[in-house]
C-alpha cells in the first residue's frame, strides 16, 4: 500500500504522494534523486510529491511549506521511499511468480 504524507498549512490539507504517472512526468522534466545537487533534488522531490493531489500548486507555495517543516531529515526520507514505491510496485511479482510457471516471454 502507497504511503502518503498529509501537511497542514494555513487551515489547509494537502495530501503528498506518488503514483507511476506522477513519477514518470517528474523523470520526463529531468529529476533524479541525485545528491550532487541537494538543494535542487530536496526541493524538486517535494514539490513533486504534491503533483497527484494539488497538480497546480505554485512552487513557491511548495517552498514555502517546505521551510516551515520540522524534521526535514526524516521527512525528506520518506518522500524518497515513497518516491521509489511505484517502481518497485511496477516491478514486483506476485509470489509464485517465475520463469518456469506459464511464462509470457522468451528469450531466442
Amino acid at each position: 500500500m502507497a504511503k502518503k504524507i498529509v501537511i497542514t498549512h494555513d487551515g489547509k490539507d494537502y495530501t503528498l504522494e506518488f503514483n507511476r504517472r506522477t513519477v514518470r512526468q517528474m523523470e520526463a522534466n529531468g529529476f533524479v534523486v541525485n545528491t550532487d545537487k541537494p538543494m535542487t533534488m530536496v526541493l524538486d522531490l517535494f514539490h513533486g510529491a504534491f503533483a497527484m493531489h494539488h497538480r497546480n500548486i505554485q512552487r513557491d507555495k511548495t517552498e514555502a511549506i517546505w521551510d516551515e517543516q520540522r524534521g526535514k531529515d526524516k521527512l525528506l526520507s520518506e518522500l524518497i521511499s515513497m518516491y521509489t514505491e511505484p517502481l518497485s510496485d511496477l516491478m514486483n511479482e506476485q509470489e509464485g511468480d517465475g520463469e518456469d510457471e506459464n511464462p509470457t516471454w522468451k528469450v531466442l
